[in-house]
């Protein structure tokens, strides 16, 4: 067995210098380092009390001023954990009995049969003597954490009656004593009934009613432990009632926080979907007057059409139905503007291969004096609502191909890239692109860039997309440089998400 600590230092109690010469030769020759420290009198005992260097004490039964039992008794009640050994060729076996009851380690005969043992007796009785200390310094440290963390421990038959508990226990149920806790226990607790030791170990919590400012909720955790031919339960009781307040100071605060959370939503909710209506309102009421404004420009055009007009007049109607034409489609815009956000997702899984290609061939019949070169990748199947993702790509390729209008050869790229919790979709191209400056204004309703004015366009497309994926609790951004292209994402996750 490895010690906790080497023997290093003996105390030798004996008036017979021949003896005390056979006592070191012995331990010499099992111990080559140890150091015997001599004593021959009360006198120079009490001096070795007083410098306590010495780790174990040997004392001989009979002296010449005491005898082996005084001895046993000094050094007991100098330190009732300090091992001694009696090596004595005099004595009794009653002797014997009464002094190992008195605390002694271990009994060694003078004689030439037995001496041998001294040795090996000191060797044991030390181990022994460490393996106390060791347990004793467990227990107390499990002592200190257990009253640290305010725990009692109780020990009780398997029917309920307790036998021991800890002084921790007692001072956290404000009790004085062993049979005042076994009230407690009867009337407060209800200990637990565990018939068998082979029952499961229990945990419960039990709450301690009493005033407002004196509610108690203990948590009493109980085992059942065979020992020997019998069984016990062992168990622990701790006061858990500040975690049980943090527990309900917690509980309302996300009950209030849960209450907030559903009061603005549904206010959001509200308020949108008001928003949408008096888009849609709007959008409806003013289509009727700018119809009228065409019809009647188109009247006062043929009304003119056979007099002579000064080219000024003739500019202005030309502008007024042009105004007409872009407030209406703007209108128009908006109005879909609103129906995106109001119309609830339908999902399905959407081939978005399929979607790319219906689009890529509508607007090739539109373009069919442009030259593009497309590079389209295989793309997969996405939960989500198939009408709105197709407006998606609508507005992402004719951007794309508007927008590369002035390129001698238009260069357009589409592909994905499947990650776990989403797939991200791309569109490439070498168009007008943007100032990464005016990347914040690309998905505003009615924003238009300062290089895409020249281009047909109410500025609603990309807030359209925007709307569109975000219902689908997607994310989109842009990439781009002024005259040198740009690239739009965005990202759709794998399973349907409430839009």
């Amino acid at each position: 067995m490895e010690l906790t600590r080497s023997l290093q230092r003996i105390l030798l109690i004996d008036d017979d210098p021949n003896d005390r010469l056979l006592a070191i030769r012995e331990l010499k020759n099992e111990f080559p380092d140890i150091q015997v420290q001599e004593a021959l009198n009360w006198a120079e005992i009490f001096q070795a009390f007083a410098d306590d260097e010495f780790d174990l004490v040997i004392t001989d039964y009979e002296l010449h001023w005491a005898t082996g039992l005084e001895v046993l008794q000094s050094v007991k009640e100098h330190d009732i954990e300090r091992p001694i050994v009696m090596f004595t060729d005099s004595g009794t076996q009653e002797i014997a009995v009464e002094a190992m009851k008195a605390g002694l380690d271990d009994y060694v005969l003078k004689s030439p049969k037995h001496r041998i043992r001294l040795s090996q007796a000191v060797r044991s009785v030390w181990e022994k003597a460490q393996i106390r200390r060791k347990a004793l310094e467990l227990e107390f440290r499990l002592q200190f954490l257990l009253d640290e963390l305010k725990v009692g421990v109780f020990r009780s038959t398997l029917d309920g009656q307790l036998i021991e508990v800890s002084d921790g226990l007692l001072q956290l149920l404000g009790l004085d004593s062993l049979a005042q806790a076994q009230t407690f226990f009867q009337s407060r607790l209800q200990l637990s009934t565990l018939r068998n030791a082979a029952a499961m170990q229990r945990h419960r919590e039990i709450k301690l009613n009493g005033s407002a400012d004196q509610l108690r909720w203990l948590q009493v955790s109980e085992a059942p432990v065979p020992f020997g031919d019998q069984s016990f339960v062992d168990g622990l009781v701790s006061d858990i009632s500040e975690r049980k307040q943090a527990s309900e100071v917690m509980r309302s605060l996300n009950q209030a926080l849960e209450d907030r959370v559903e009061d603005r939503t549904a206010r959001l909710k509200r308020l949108n979907h008001e928003l949408s209506m008096f888009a849609f309102s709007v959008s409806h009421d003013l289509r009727s007057p700018i119809r009228q404004i065409n019809g009647f420009v188109t009247l006062l055009e043929q009304e003119l059409s056979s007099a002579t007009v000064n080219e000024t007049v003739r500019h202005y109607l030309q502008q007024i139905s042009q105004l007409t034409e872009r407030s209406g489609n703007m209108i128009d815009d908006l109005l879909q503007f609103s129906r995106t956000g109001r119309a609830e997702l339908q999902y399905v899984s959407v081939d978005m291969n399929r979607l790319v290609q219906e689009t890529k061939r509508q607007i090739e019949l539109q373009a069919a004096n442009r030259t593009i070169r497309w590079q389209i990748e295989p793309l997969p199947h996405i939960p989500g609502d198939l009408n709105l993702l197709r407006k998606v790509w609508q507005n992402l390729i004719e951007n794309a191909v508007k927008y590369t209008r002035p390129r001698e050869r238009a260069e357009i790229a589409i592909e994905s890239i499947a990650g776990e919790q989403e797939t991200i979709f791309s569109i490439r191209d070498n168009g007008i692109g943007f100032d990464a400056k005016d990347t914040k204004y690309l998905f505003g309703v009615f924003q238009r860039l300062p290089n895409a004015e020249p281009f047909a366009g109410t500025g609603i497309g990309l807030a359209n997309v925007q709307r569109v994926i975000h219902r689908h609790q997607g994310r989109l951004w842009a990439e781009g440089e002024r005259d040198a292209g740009a690239t739009f994402y965005f990202a759709l996750p794998s399973t349907p998400a409430n839009g």
